[in-house]
């Protein structure tokens, strides 16, 4: 097994865990529909999550050939999934209290933690990039990160609603354009 094959199972581990408890969160939500009151900005952040931990993943095989790894390179690349399970873990409270939800109000309580984690997540991936292939690359698909981080910054400073709203809008434009990268061949 290649240093690279280790990396790519356990950053694989801690994705699949926080994608596993995503969905186990939603799984909750569907189950408390009656008792939860939806918010469309949260429900974009859910989406949002998801997509990143499946592109993170993937954008892992652009490292497939890399050959010399430093236990500097391996803990930033993993500081990517662990840092969006923390992100998965905030995204939906736990439901099987049996007590009512507004995730309007659940959201606004924990917006500023998880849109600071997701800028510490694209952080955590450039650093690990230029580490890694000695250089900062905002081409293409990496270019989204400096996107992202330009939108995050307004949601982690204020709460106001409108600023979620344009920032979640943003943010879907922004992994529609992702995910159109995802479409193109690994490696």
């Amino acid at each position: 097994m290649t240093v690279f094959e280790f990396l790519l199972v356990l950053y694989g581990i801690v994705a699949g865990l926080g994608i596993s408890l995503l969905v186990r969160s939603i799984g909750q939500l569907i189950e408390a529909r009656d008792r939860v009151r939806l918010y469309w900005v949260h429900s974009c952040w859910v989406a949002l999550i998801f997509v990143s931990h499946v592109v993170s993943w993937f954008a892992l095989w652009r490292y497939g050939q890399h050959q010399t790894w430093s236990i500097l390179q391996a803990l930033l690349l993993l500081c990517v999934p662990i840092l969006l399970y923390l992100i998965s873990h905030l995204a939906v409270p736990e439901l099987e209290d049996g007590r009512s939800r507004d995730m309007r109000e659940y959201y606004f309580a924990h917006a500023r933690w998880m849109q600071g984690l997701l800028l510490a997540v694209i952080v955590a991936g450039a650093l690990a990039h230029y580490f890694i292939e000695g250089q900062f690359d905002v081409s293409g698909g990496r270019g989204v990160r400096a996107v992202m981080a330009v939108i995050l910054v307004p949601g982690i400073v204020s709460l106001r609603p409108a600023v979620h709203e344009v920032q979640a809008a943003l943010l879907l434009l922004v992994m529609a354009v992702t995910v159109s990268y995802v479409a193109q061949p690994i490696g």
